[in-house]
């Protein structure tokens, strides 16, 4: 037998594995990188840690994201380059947390989403930073592209979270939401067990995307820091109006989106269209306005008047603006704190690469479409 088979064995019958889970979400922000230990029925984080994109590798995933014409040798070549670089933030993290390569079992790696086309026939989705070279230059068994059999079985490939999330998370009296603010907001609707209520999971529009590319075009900056940009600007009510009557939030739930439908360039040309002049600091205070209602809407129409516990995480949550406005609108939400649930905010999307790497090879898997599956593609060193 390969001796990668039979380590891959080996590993599937131990108790617990310590797992490596990486993340890139669309907002460009960096790599999440989660070490895990895993169980059937539990994750423990024991370490975790960000490295942001520098501007220039920021600029250059962006050329190539959500674009209908991008360069080919681009896109192929950020494929290899970001799977080199990723294998080097891990040992770099390793090393710092005092951890010896021996030690992990797995690394799960999401990949950098470039482009992302939902659609009721057939959802196609496209994640580059290939496993083959993670798993060859770290040495380490590495699992990724996880949302491709999600879309083969006629899943939307997004978002995943729910497969986490009702497992570890859902209370036998309590209702629960799961809302993640990263480039898009995506939420989990955990109704009680008792309450024998449908679990519901979707996007609800952008999060922090659209507020990003205004920072980056007008101020130079990744994201507004806190929200001050934000803070010093008012709403400019006709464009939040035109920007919540886009197709994309007239679909019914569950349903997912990207950058594809939310960009810089759809609010400019409605802004042309409609002859509205805005101030830098008065976009992004619109833009951030537009998460806030579209998230409420969504509570709105799914929760209604049920009361719930609301665990945030992702990079909103620390933008002051778009969770004050959260918290004044969600009226029926108890605002809790993700660390309660055992994570920290921001690494729940890497955390969630570990769980479905330790699902694959435990042979745990998940119900799609009405079709029972597992998530995840295995590369040997």
């Amino acid at each position: 037998m390969n001796k990668h088979i039979a380590k891959f064995s080996e590993i599937s019958q131990k108790s617990s594995r310590l797992i490596v889970g990486l993340m890139s979400g669309t907002s460009l922000d960096g790599l999440d990188i989660a070490l895990c230990e895993c169980s059937q029925n539990s994750v423990k984080v024991k370490e975790f840690k960000t490295i942001e994109y520098d501007t220039k590798l920021r600029a250059r995933i962006s050329d190539i994201q959500s674009k209908e014409m991008v360069s080919l040798r681009e896109v192929t070549v950020l494929n290899t380059e970001l799977a080199h670089l990723y294998a080097k933030w891990v040992f770099e993290a390793l090393t710092e947390w005092g951890v010896s390569k021996d030690e992990i079992d797995l690394i799960a790696s999401h990949g950098q989403t470039i482009y992302h086309h939902p659609t009721d026939e057939q959802t196609s989705t496209l994640q580059i930073v290939d496993g083959d070279h993670i798993a060859h230059k770290t040495g380490v068994i590495t699992i990724s592209d996880f949302r491709q059999k999600h879309t083969a079985a006629g899943g939307q490939g997004a978002p995943l979270a729910a497969l986490m999330d009702e497992r570890l998370f859902r209370h036998k009296s309590k209702h629960r939401v799961l809302l993640n603010l990263g480039g898009i907001a995506n939420f989990t609707w955990l109704p009680s067990r008792e309450s024998g209520g449908e679990i519901v999971t979707s996007d609800t529009g952008p999060a922090n995307t659209l507020i990003n590319e205004a920072m980056q075009k007008y101020f130079g900056k990744p994201f507004d820091e806190g929200g001050q940009i934000a803070a010093s600007g008012l709403v400019h009510s006709e464009l939040l109006k035109y920007l919540l009557l886009e197709p994309y939030f007239r679909k019914s739930f569950p349903k997912t989106t990207g950058q594809e439908d939310f960009n810089l360039t759809l609010v400019e040309n409605l802004m042309e269209g409609y002859q509205i002049n805005l101030k830098p600091n008065e976009l992004v205070a619109t833009l951030t306005g537009v998460t806030i209602k579209s998230i409420t809407r969504a509570f709105d129409t799914i929760m209604g008047n049920q009361k719930y516990e609301l665990y945030v995480s992702g990079g909103g949550l620390h933008n002051s603006i778009l969770m004050k406005g959260l918290i004044e609108n969600l009226q029926q939400a108890e605002f809790m704190r993700m660390e309660e649930l055992g994570f920290h905010p921001d690494a729940k999307e890497a955390v969630l690469m570990a769980f479905l790497a330790n699902s694959l090879v435990i042979g745990d898997r998940f119900t799609v479409n009405g079709e029972v599956v597992g998530l995840g593609k295995i590369s040997l060193p």
